[in-house]
Protein backbone atom coordinates (compact mmCIF):
# COMPACT_ATOMS: atom_id res chain seq x y z
CA UNK A 1 0.00 0.00 0.00
CA UNK A 2 1.25 3.48 -0.99
CA UNK A 3 1.66 6.11 1.31
CA UNK A 4 -0.72 8.07 -0.50
CA UNK A 5 -3.31 5.37 0.14
CA UNK A 6 -3.16 5.14 3.54
CA UNK A 7 -2.98 8.81 4.65
CA UNK A 8 -7.42 8.56 4.30
CA UNK A 9 -7.60 6.27 6.36
CA UNK A 10 -5.32 7.35 8.60
CA UNK A 11 -7.19 10.75 8.87
CA UNK A 12 -10.72 9.13 8.66
CA UNK A 13 -9.75 7.40 11.71
CA UNK A 14 -8.73 10.46 13.39
CA UNK A 15 -11.71 12.64 12.38
CA UNK A 16 -13.83 9.57 13.89
CA UNK A 17 -11.86 10.19 17.22
CA UNK A 18 -12.06 13.78 17.13
CA UNK A 19 -15.21 13.70 16.42
CA UNK A 20 -16.70 11.29 19.52
CA UNK A 21 -14.07 13.02 21.78
CA UNK A 22 -15.88 16.42 20.98
CA UNK A 23 -18.89 15.10 21.45
CA UNK A 24 -18.39 13.84 24.85
CA UNK A 25 -16.74 17.14 25.96
CA UNK A 26 -19.83 18.77 24.55
CA UNK A 27 -22.17 16.66 26.63
CA UNK A 28 -20.02 17.06 29.42
CA UNK A 29 -19.29 13.34 29.45
CA UNK A 30 -15.62 14.41 29.31
CA UNK A 31 -16.84 17.45 32.56
CA UNK A 32 -14.74 20.52 32.81
CA UNK A 33 -11.36 20.32 34.04
CA UNK A 34 -11.08 15.95 33.66
CA UNK A 35 -7.83 15.01 32.88
CA UNK A 36 -7.70 12.72 30.02
CA UNK A 37 -5.41 9.93 29.26
CA UNK A 38 -4.02 9.12 25.91
CA UNK A 39 -3.91 5.40 26.48
CA UNK A 40 -7.11 5.32 28.77
CA UNK A 41 -9.14 7.11 25.64
CA UNK A 42 -7.66 4.45 23.53
CA UNK A 43 -8.69 1.16 25.21
CA UNK A 44 -12.42 3.05 26.28
CA UNK A 45 -12.67 4.28 22.50
CA UNK A 46 -11.20 0.92 20.82
CA UNK A 47 -9.06 3.59 19.13
CA UNK A 48 -5.09 3.02 18.90
CA UNK A 49 -3.23 5.60 20.20
CA UNK A 50 -2.55 7.53 16.92
CA UNK A 51 -5.81 8.93 16.03
CA UNK A 52 -6.47 10.08 19.53
CA UNK A 53 -3.36 12.16 19.75
CA UNK A 54 -4.27 13.65 16.71
CA UNK A 55 -8.09 14.01 17.69
CA UNK A 56 -6.45 15.68 21.13
CA UNK A 57 -4.21 17.56 19.37
CA UNK A 58 -6.69 19.44 17.48
CA UNK A 59 -8.91 19.67 20.32
CA UNK A 60 -6.37 21.50 21.89
CA UNK A 61 -6.05 23.95 18.68
CA UNK A 62 -10.14 24.44 19.48
CA UNK A 63 -9.22 25.74 22.71
CA UNK A 64 -11.47 22.87 24.31
CA UNK A 65 -8.60 21.30 25.90
CA UNK A 66 -5.47 22.34 27.64
CA UNK A 67 -2.07 20.44 27.74
CA UNK A 68 0.22 21.11 30.59
CA UNK A 69 3.57 19.98 31.31
CA UNK A 70 4.04 16.22 32.81
CA UNK A 71 0.00 16.09 33.23
CA UNK A 72 -1.15 15.12 29.66
CA UNK A 73 -4.39 16.93 28.74
CA UNK A 74 -7.45 18.68 30.65
CA UNK A 75 -10.80 19.33 29.24
CA UNK A 76 -10.96 22.76 29.55
CA UNK A 77 -12.81 24.67 32.54
CA UNK A 78 -15.85 26.32 32.01
CA UNK A 79 -15.91 30.31 32.07
CA UNK A 80 -16.75 32.27 35.46
CA UNK A 81 -19.04 35.18 35.83
CA UNK A 82 -16.60 37.79 34.84
CA UNK A 83 -14.99 35.97 32.33
CA UNK A 84 -18.60 35.02 30.38
CA UNK A 85 -18.81 38.91 30.71
CA UNK A 86 -15.35 40.06 29.47
CA UNK A 87 -16.07 37.46 26.51
CA UNK A 88 -18.83 39.25 25.07
CA UNK A 89 -17.12 42.68 25.55
CA UNK A 90 -14.33 41.62 23.70
CA UNK A 91 -16.49 40.14 20.92
CA UNK A 92 -18.39 43.51 20.80
CA UNK A 93 -15.16 45.28 19.91
CA UNK A 94 -14.11 42.88 17.53
CA UNK A 95 -17.10 41.16 15.47
CA UNK A 96 -18.92 43.81 14.31
CA UNK A 97 -15.36 45.52 12.68
CA UNK A 98 -14.71 42.09 10.86
CA UNK A 99 -18.22 42.53 9.62
CA UNK A 100 -17.80 46.24 8.66
CA UNK A 101 -14.58 44.90 6.49
CA UNK A 102 -16.13 42.16 5.14
CA UNK A 103 -18.62 44.43 3.81
CA UNK A 104 -15.90 47.27 2.41
CA UNK A 105 -13.86 44.24 0.53
CA UNK A 106 -14.46 44.33 -2.91
CA UNK A 107 -14.01 40.67 -3.50
CA UNK A 108 -14.58 38.69 -0.29
CA UNK A 109 -12.25 35.06 0.24
CA UNK A 110 -14.56 32.46 1.42
CA UNK A 111 -13.23 29.61 2.52
CA UNK A 112 -13.14 26.95 0.11
CA UNK A 113 -15.12 24.48 2.25
CA UNK A 114 -18.28 26.71 2.29
CA UNK A 115 -19.71 24.88 -1.01
CA UNK A 116 -20.31 21.98 0.71
CA UNK A 117 -22.85 23.58 3.19
CA UNK A 118 -24.59 25.06 0.24
CA UNK A 119 -27.47 23.04 -0.13
CA UNK A 120 -28.13 22.37 3.79
CA UNK A 121 -31.74 22.24 4.94
CA UNK A 122 -33.04 23.66 8.19
CA UNK A 123 -36.61 24.10 9.51
CA UNK A 124 -39.90 24.55 6.83
CA UNK A 125 -39.89 28.36 7.65
CA UNK A 126 -36.64 28.81 7.54
CA UNK A 127 -35.63 27.03 4.87
CA UNK A 128 -38.21 28.94 2.67
CA UNK A 129 -36.42 32.25 3.86
CA UNK A 130 -33.22 31.12 3.54
CA UNK A 131 -33.92 30.10 -0.40
CA UNK A 132 -35.50 34.05 -0.78
CA UNK A 133 -32.36 35.44 0.89
CA UNK A 134 -30.19 33.38 -1.65
CA UNK A 135 -31.88 34.27 -4.96
CA UNK A 136 -30.94 38.15 -6.10
CA UNK A 137 -27.94 38.07 -7.90
CA UNK A 138 -24.82 39.24 -6.06
CA UNK A 139 -23.23 42.95 -6.15
CA UNK A 140 -20.14 44.17 -8.45
CA UNK A 141 -16.96 42.28 -7.13
CA UNK A 142 -19.08 39.45 -4.92
CA UNK A 143 -19.84 36.02 -7.10
CA UNK A 144 -23.19 34.20 -7.05
CA UNK A 145 -21.44 31.27 -5.66
CA UNK A 146 -19.93 33.17 -3.30
CA UNK A 147 -22.89 34.92 -1.98
CA UNK A 148 -24.81 31.35 -1.91
CA UNK A 149 -21.83 30.29 0.04
CA UNK A 150 -22.32 32.97 3.15
CA UNK A 151 -26.22 32.46 3.30
CA UNK A 152 -25.37 28.86 3.30
CA UNK A 153 -23.47 29.43 6.10
CA UNK A 154 -25.39 31.73 7.97
CA UNK A 155 -28.28 28.96 8.30
CA UNK A 156 -28.54 26.74 11.51
CA UNK A 157 -30.27 23.09 11.69
CA UNK A 158 -33.80 21.77 13.12
CA UNK A 159 -34.35 23.29 16.42
CA UNK A 160 -34.45 19.63 17.13
CA UNK A 161 -31.59 18.22 15.76
CA UNK A 162 -28.49 17.84 17.53
CA UNK A 163 -26.82 20.28 19.80
CA UNK A 164 -23.23 19.79 18.24
CA UNK A 165 -24.90 20.50 15.28
CA UNK A 166 -25.93 24.08 16.19
CA UNK A 167 -22.67 24.45 17.49
CA UNK A 168 -20.69 23.35 14.78
CA UNK A 169 -23.04 25.77 12.49
CA UNK A 170 -22.89 28.89 14.48
CA UNK A 171 -19.40 28.90 14.61
CA UNK A 172 -18.78 28.01 10.90
CA UNK A 173 -20.83 31.27 9.88
CA UNK A 174 -19.18 33.61 12.56
CA UNK A 175 -15.56 32.19 11.39
CA UNK A 176 -16.62 32.86 8.15
CA UNK A 177 -16.81 36.11 8.38
CA UNK A 178 -14.00 36.74 10.31
CA UNK A 179 -12.18 35.27 7.36
CA UNK A 180 -14.15 37.60 4.85
CA UNK A 181 -12.11 40.32 7.30
CA UNK A 182 -8.86 40.34 5.40
CA UNK A 183 -7.26 40.56 8.43
CA UNK A 184 -5.72 36.94 9.62
CA UNK A 185 -5.17 38.49 12.82
CA UNK A 186 -8.67 39.30 13.47
CA UNK A 187 -9.72 35.81 12.39
CA UNK A 188 -7.83 34.34 15.04
CA UNK A 189 -8.68 36.30 17.79
CA UNK A 190 -12.51 35.52 16.99
CA UNK A 191 -11.95 32.25 16.32
CA UNK A 192 -10.27 31.31 20.20
CA UNK A 193 -13.04 33.64 21.54
CA UNK A 194 -15.71 31.62 19.93
CA UNK A 195 -14.14 28.32 20.84
CA UNK A 196 -15.14 29.30 24.83
CA UNK A 197 -19.15 29.46 23.91
CA UNK A 198 -18.84 25.79 22.48
CA UNK A 199 -20.04 24.28 26.26
CA UNK A 200 -22.55 27.12 26.88
CA UNK A 201 -23.98 26.42 23.14
CA UNK A 202 -25.66 23.09 24.18
CA UNK A 203 -27.51 24.10 26.54
CA UNK A 204 -29.25 26.76 24.17
CA UNK A 205 -33.05 26.37 24.12
CA UNK A 206 -34.41 25.35 20.48
CA UNK A 207 -36.58 28.50 19.98
CA UNK A 208 -33.15 30.50 19.85
CA UNK A 209 -31.52 28.38 17.57
CA UNK A 210 -34.49 29.98 14.79
CA UNK A 211 -33.64 33.75 16.48
CA UNK A 212 -29.87 32.86 15.35
CA UNK A 213 -30.56 32.57 11.71
CA UNK A 214 -32.56 35.72 11.12
CA UNK A 215 -29.96 37.43 12.79
CA UNK A 216 -26.74 35.18 10.63
CA UNK A 217 -28.79 36.05 7.44
CA UNK A 218 -28.92 39.93 8.57
CA UNK A 219 -25.74 40.26 8.52
CA UNK A 220 -24.80 38.25 5.50
CA UNK A 221 -27.38 40.46 3.14
CA UNK A 222 -25.52 43.51 4.38
CA UNK A 223 -22.14 42.05 3.52
CA UNK A 224 -23.54 41.00 -0.12
CA UNK A 225 -25.06 44.02 -0.21
CA UNK A 226 -21.90 45.86 0.40
CA UNK A 227 -23.00 48.13 3.36
CA UNK A 228 -20.16 48.01 5.97
CA UNK A 229 -22.38 50.12 8.57
CA UNK A 230 -25.58 48.12 8.05
CA UNK A 231 -23.24 44.74 8.58
CA UNK A 232 -21.55 46.60 11.36
CA UNK A 233 -24.90 47.27 13.12
CA UNK A 234 -26.27 43.65 12.16
CA UNK A 235 -23.58 42.00 13.79
CA UNK A 236 -23.56 44.12 17.11
CA UNK A 237 -27.25 43.51 17.52
CA UNK A 238 -26.64 39.96 17.01
CA UNK A 239 -23.82 39.22 19.60
CA UNK A 240 -26.09 41.93 21.70
CA UNK A 241 -28.97 39.14 21.51
CA UNK A 242 -27.04 36.43 21.65
CA UNK A 243 -25.20 37.16 24.91
CA UNK A 244 -28.85 37.45 26.22
CA UNK A 245 -29.24 34.06 25.36
CA UNK A 246 -26.62 32.63 26.34
CA UNK A 247 -27.29 34.02 29.91
CA UNK A 248 -29.34 31.44 31.12
CA UNK A 249 -27.23 28.38 28.85
CA UNK A 250 -24.43 29.81 31.06
CA UNK A 251 -26.10 29.72 34.45
CA UNK A 252 -27.55 26.43 33.66
CA UNK A 253 -24.22 24.87 32.73
CA UNK A 254 -22.23 26.08 35.50
CA UNK A 255 -25.43 24.29 37.84
CA UNK A 256 -26.53 21.46 36.34
CA UNK A 257 -24.98 18.20 37.71
CA UNK A 258 -22.60 16.59 34.57
CA UNK A 259 -24.65 12.99 32.74
CA UNK A 260 -22.70 9.91 33.15
CA UNK A 261 -20.20 8.66 30.64
CA UNK A 262 -21.67 6.85 28.16
CA UNK A 263 -20.42 3.35 28.01
CA UNK A 264 -17.52 2.70 24.74
CA UNK A 265 -18.54 1.79 21.45
CA UNK A 266 -17.95 -1.07 19.40
CA UNK A 267 -14.26 -1.80 18.26
CA UNK A 268 -12.36 -0.80 15.23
Amino acid sequence: MTATSANPEKRTLADEAYTELKSRIMRSELTPGAKLSIDGLAKQLAFSQTPIREALARLESEGLLARRPLSGYTVEPLLSAAEFADLFEIRMMLEPRAARRAAERGLLEVPSDFAATAGRKTDPTGAARSRAAIAPAATPGLSADEANALLAAALTPDPGADKLLFTEADARFHNAVAAMSGSGQLAKAIRRLDTHLHLHRAYIEPESIGETEVEHLAVANAIIARQPAAAEAAMRTHLERSRTRHQPAFEAARTEPAPKPKRARASR
